[in-house]
């Protein structure tokens, strides 16, 4: 049966109210080069919720991390990673979002210089993000995914002042040291007893990723020894995803639970 005018009317009416809600989404989303260290500016795309924040999280991709955000906002890489592609729910829980990008002198290419995630100057860096954050928000929470998670430790075990994150979250987090053949917070960075402030651990029971296990989860806690709070998520379900296990379409990633990962770690912050 032949679909009636009207009906044909309301489909291009969605149709374009799709185009129309996405076209808003990216529009609310400012890029901005916030100061560092001398000579170098950290390209950040920052979201903002439709009514007044009380907080700010800044969202670290895992793996390289080299986002090669361009200055139209465009992504040149990362845009299916898990906290990147959330960035919009956050901001629809409430939360001012920043993701920056690399600093130009710890790129290399389309790539990075090795070990910058645990440098002093990486987490100086990110001091610069979160203090911006501020003038946004009054609380900043620092959010990482795999890899990052060296970013996350190495941060907060550095900064003091008001660019120290008031609270960190790791998901499928390379915390606990598995093996030599991948970095790990605990061999990499180390001084996680530095860290003060409440910690979030979210981990996918089935993450086939051997650097991620959930199985790591409670050596992973007991390495921040100082936090105000260790609190540890083990998720469960989803998509079984397919290709590398580490990568963000498996379990590692939360695929299918992206919905689950925000509410989890929106509901959590919200009760600091």
């Amino acid at each position: 049966m032949r679909p009636s005018r009207r009906a044909l009317f309301g489909a291009l009416l969605s149709m374009l109210g799709l185009v129309i809600g996405g076209a808003a989404s990216v529009a609310a989303e400012n890029v901005v080069e916030i100061p560092s260290r001398p000579g170098q500016t950290i390209r950040t795309l920052i979201g903002k919720p439709a009514a007044p924040a009380a907080a700010a999280v800044v969202l670290l991709a895992g793996g390289h991390g080299h986002l090669a955000i361009a200055r139209d906002g465009q992504l040149g890489w990362g845009s299916g990673n898990q906290v990147i592609r959330t960035r919009a729910d956050y901001a629809k829980s409430g939360f001012v979002t920043l993701v920056p990008d690399v600093a130009p002198d710890l790129a290399d290419g389309s790539g990075v210089k090795s070990g910058y995630r645990w440098s002093e100057a990486h987490a100086r860096d990110l001091g610069a993000v979160i203090k911006h954050a501020r003038s946004l928000a009054k609380r900043v929470y620092l959010v990482g995914t795999s890899r990052a998670a060296l970013s996350v430790t190495n941060a907060a075990a550095r900064l003091m002042g008001p660019e120290a994150p008031d609270a960190i979250v790791i998901t499928s987090g390379m915390i606990a040291h598995i093996t030599d053949k991948q970095p790990s917070a605990e061999r990499m960075v180390g001084r996680l007893d530095r860290i003060k402030q409440p910690v979030l651990l979210v981990f996918h029971e089935k993450d086939g990723c051997s650097y991620t296990p959930a199985s790591s989860s409670a050596h992973a806690k007991s390495l921040f020894s100082a936090a105000a709070k260790v609190d540890v998520v083990i998720l469960s379900g989803g998509s079984a995803g397919q290709g590398d296990p580490c990568e963000a379409r498996s379990p590692h990633g939360f695929l299918g639970l992206d919905d689950k990962v925000v509410a989890t770690i929106s509901q959590w912050l919200g009760r600091l």
